[in-house]
């Protein structure tokens, strides 16, 4: 109890204080591979304690001016939303030719499921809607062990990573704006089902957002975009905050297109490797940097394809066989409600305002919220929600030798999971209660036909999860248990799930968490 009480009272209001170097971290210097939430927080938390610190991101910077046209858009994709793609990761028209370059989103192609992921300063949180929900007790207790203290989360580390996000729910203002007519038929669509509707909090800019509706800023959210970057700067990226404060200290450079090769222990130090790249993929320079610390923070499938390459390669020979196990896509399953009886609107205005819970699913735990689209006026009255579970399934990220880097192994096929039985059932009762019913039998049928294009079903994951996880292949502080100085920080250390909740502020929070262990022990 001392030791948590001791946490407790330095992490309450440590968000913007300079801490004092750790003894053991005395002279060090430390390496940062990856720049989203986790390393985003490993930054400032280095930086803050005086430790000299290098960020490697393998995406360029994405800077919002007024101009308003640092992203493309869904309804106008180009070279800008793919990371080296021919044709766009998802939208209304994913055939379109686009340039190769160093766009914004990164699509992984699994064996059995594909992983899209942000690229660039700022990571995922430039890419993803910043649904910031906290998991719920019950769920937090079936999935994460009493290591992991759910009150220490909810009183620490939740608040801290929400105020430094810049978390809130929709305001009713612009919920009742003429652009948030799906927001509002979602509202009714709930009490028809008779569930308890759960405001969704959101890393968002209201004012920005407010600014958008009065024409002063670029529409983005308020039309349904973001998932290719946020032009009226609504979004509260972590280059917005942790990486902004990060730099700010004086103790830490960020390197953007510097794309991690090789890791290495070189007689106790880490030895990284990278690409030092232009945005056309022309290779620049190659680059060592050499720390004492190394802090894994590239995202799930990144960081464990870089570890388990190091293994396999010889680099990281001691990295116990877990690492790589356990990878879970969060119990994702992506539908569309097609035809609908209500007037939800076209381009509609987000990111989003209301879940529920479905805990009598005769498959799994279940959750489900509706996403904002840019919906255009050919395609009718269509919604796009995110079902959420809790299941067991996992695969793992394996080294492949064919590409020399590491790939997700998912083996399992439509309907085999709990999750998307789960996901069917649910869209199939929410159809039934709100429109069959009442003998409109065409009107609101779910589609999670993966073979769209569009990532339906369990096709695509924005959430990969695993393969570090946390007493395991690491401690509960996030270090591995075969390199004491190596550190993994992201979301390769969660079991597989977030707990019916997007993941982004958990991975925040149990980041804050695992630097206070490195920064106090």
């Amino acid at each position: 109890m001392k030791r948590r009480h001791l946490l407790q009272a330095a992490a309450i209001g440590a968000a913007t204080a300079a801490l004092p170097t750790p003894a053991k971290a005395l002279g060090k210097t430390a390496i940062v591979v990856g720049s989203g939430f986790g390393g985003a927080v490993a930054a400032y938390r280095l930086g803050q304690a005086g430790i000299p610190t290098i960020v490697l991101e393998r995406g360029r910077r994405w800077d919002v001016d007024a101009s308003g046209t640092t992203f493309c858009t869904i309804a106008n994709p180009d070279w800008r939303c793919a990371w080296f793609e021919e044709h766009p990761p998802l939208g209304l028209d994913v055939s379109k030719t686009i340039e190769r370059r160093a766009g914004l989103i990164a699509k992984h192609r699994g064996e059995g499921i594909n992983v899209l992921s942000g690229t660039g300063v700022g990571g995922g949180s430039l890419v993803i809607g910043m649904f910031m929900p906290q998991p719920r007790r019950t769920e937090w207790n079936m999935v994460y062990p009493a290591e992991i203290s759910y009150d220490l989360m909810d009183t620490v580390y939740w608040p801290r990573a929400r105020q430094n996000l810049g978390v809130s729910t929709l305001p009713p203002d612009i919920e009742a704006a003429a652009q948030y007519k799906g927001a509002r038929a979602w509202r009714e669509y709930l009490a028809e089902f008779r569930k308890t509707p759960v405001p969704v909090p959101f890393a968002v800019d209201w004012d920005a957002v407010r600014r958008e509706l009065g024409g002063t800023a670029t529409a983005c959210h308020t039309i349904g975009e973001g998932p290719f970057g946020s032009n009226s700067g609504a979004k509260n990226s972590v280059d917005r905050n942790y990486l902004r404060w990060a730099t700010a200290t004086g103790n830490v450079t960020i390197h953007p297109l510097h794309e991690v090769t090789e890791i290495r222990e070189v007689s106790g130090l880490f030895e990284v490797r990278c690409k030092q790249i232009n945005e056309y993929g022309d290779v620049l320079s190659t680059r060592t940097f050499v720390a004492d610390y190394l802090f894994m923070a590239a995202g799930t499938v990144y960081t464990n394809s870089l570890l388990v390459t190091a293994r396999a390669r010889g680099w990281l020979p001691r990295l116990r066989a877990e690492v790589g196990k356990g990878f879970g896509n969060n119990g994702d399953f992506l539908i569309a409600r097609l035809n609908l009886r209500k007037d939800v609107g076209f381009a509609q205005g987000g990111p989003g305002n209301l879940r529920f819970f479905d805990e009598a699913n005769p498959y799994a735990p279940a959750e489900m919220a509706w996403e904002a689209a840019p919906v255009p006026l050919w395609a009718g009255r269509t919604t796009a929600h995110l079902i959420l579970s809790i299941t067991p399934e996992r695969g793992e990220i394996r080294y492949d030798s064919a590409t020399g880097t590491g790939k997700v192994y998912w083996p399992y096929g439509v309907m085999e999971t709990k999750a998307d039985k789960a996901g069917r059932d649910l869209a199939t009762r929410l159809w039934w209660q709100t429109e069959g019913r009442y003998g409109y039998l065409f009107n609101g049928l779910p589609d999670y036909d993966r073979n769209t294009g569009h990532g339906l079903g369990s096709a695509n994951t924005w959430h990969p999860l695993g393969g570090m996880i946390m007493g395991r292949a690491t401690d509960f502080g996030g270090q591995s248990l075969d390199y004491p100085n190596l550190y993994c920080i992201d979301g390769s250390l969660l079991p597989g799930s977030a707990c019916l909740a997007n993941p982004s502020l958990t991975i925040t929070a149990n980041a804050e968490r695992c630097m206070d262990l490195f920064l106090t022990a």
